[in-house]
């Protein structure tokens, strides 16, 4: 045996991306002392880079990493590069990633559930082993939005985003008409009540933005 190996670190290799540095500080060191050899950074830009030089086995990574794209993007970023990769998606949210919810391989933890550190290392190996983490760290979440259909939150997206009716209609390739009758049912369905301080449309956004962290993305 060449004696260089005898030095090779052997640990499971963790990418972690969190924008707040003393809750990445933290998450680092317990994921440490856990036996992980951790990298980590505060946004996705800094994580596309460290990845092709630490190649992780699992990235851990926060939805909402400030200006810039957020952990969703970078999850679709490195999927096919890496196809190996395990993820476990932090968030403060409810969070309802429509364009995530088919891979294999993902968890889905709140933050609030990072107080018990076990939990995510739990999160950590189940996605890491050929388990199913959908039962135990599900990436639907129950809230408001899970009353509607794939379509009308891919509309709803669209609608934070702040594209009109007729963007929204040119995106989709459907008339305004149809597009308009589709967001009339987004309304009914979020029990969305006309007032005159806040238009639907912002009553809507503000209700998107409060569940996923985000301020509307391209599903």
């Amino acid at each position: 045996m060449d004696m260089g190996d005898l030095g090779k670190d052997f640990r499971r290799r963790l990418l972690l991306v969190e924008d707040e540095q003393l809750t990445r500080n933290l998450i680092a060191s317990f994921l440490e002392h856990s036996g992980f050899h951790v990298a980590s950074c505060g946004s996705a830009s800094e994580a596309a880079t460290l990845a092709h030089s630490f190649d992780p086995d699992v990235l851990v990574v926060d939805i909402s990493l400030g200006a810039g794209p957020t952990g969703i993007d970078l999850i679709h970023a490195l999927r096919n590069s890496y196809p190996h990769l395990a993820f476990v998606v932090l968030s403060n949210y409810v969070a309802l990633p429509d364009s995530i919810r088919d891979l294999q391989k993902i968890a889905y933890l709140g933050k609030r559930d990072i107080s018990h550190p076990e939990m995510l290392v739990q999160a950590i190996e189940e996605v890491l082993r050929d388990v199913d983490p959908s039962e135990t760290f599900p990436i639907a979440q129950h809230n408001e939005l899970t009353s509607l259909t794939r379509q009308q939150r891919e509309v709803l997206a669209l609608i934070a985003s702040g594209l009109s009716n007729q963007e929204i209609a040119k995106r989709r390739g459907t008339t305004l008409q149809s597009t308009e009758q589709l967001i009339g049912r987004i309304y009914k369905s979020l029990k969305l009540k006309r007032n005159v301080a806040t238009s639907l449309r912002v009553q809507a956004t503000m209700l998107y933005t409060s569940i996923t962290g985000l301020q509307g993305i391209d599903e």
